[in-house]
């Protein structure tokens, strides 16, 4: 059985791909009851695994009659070389790399094959480098391997 975490995330975007504008609003109280599940676990599951670089953007007002909106951005191939070069500037860490490389391959961009392989080699370990060398090297694989890709 998957973990409640997966469970969470599968809800979220199963609610996303049946939303014609590719954004969903819904309650976190309301979303805890529907899975069993505390408010808390709502947030950790929207702070890991909808962030920026898996390409969600997610708004929260709290209060009463709060929300969270839940929105899915699917920027072009240009505009996630201009956010790699940008990152490359202070570099990349592992966690966020993960998120691009997962986002990349949910938009066609890496095939699972070539996601796992970028996820591999930019590890910590295998790079074998102080930071922040090593995040700056991570951003530079990883500008690589998207021009490879989109050129």
């Amino acid at each position: 059985m998957s973990s409640l975490s997966n469970q969470i995330e599968k809800y979220i975007k199963s609610l996303l791909k049946m939303s014609s504008n590719n954004q969903v609003v819904i309650k976190r109280n309301e979303l805890a009851f529907i899975l069993s599940c505390v408010p808390s676990q709502i947030n950790y599951v929207l702070q890991t695994r909808f962030t920026p670089e898996r390409g969600f953007k997610v708004e929260s007002q709290r209060g009463g009659g709060g929300y969270i909106r839940i929105t899915k951005i699917t920027p072009s191939a240009e505009e996630t070389m201009r956010y790699l070069s940008d990152m490359l500037e202070k570099g990349i860490s592992y966690n966020q790399c993960k998120d691009l490389v997962l986002r990349l391959q949910d938009e066609g961009i890496f095939t699972k094959r070539e996601g796992k392989i970028l996820i591999e080699i930019t590890k910590a370990e295998v790079l074998g480098i102080p930071l922040p060398l090593r995040d700056r090297i991570r951003a530079e694989i990883l500008k690589n391997a998207l021009t490879s890709v989109i050129e």
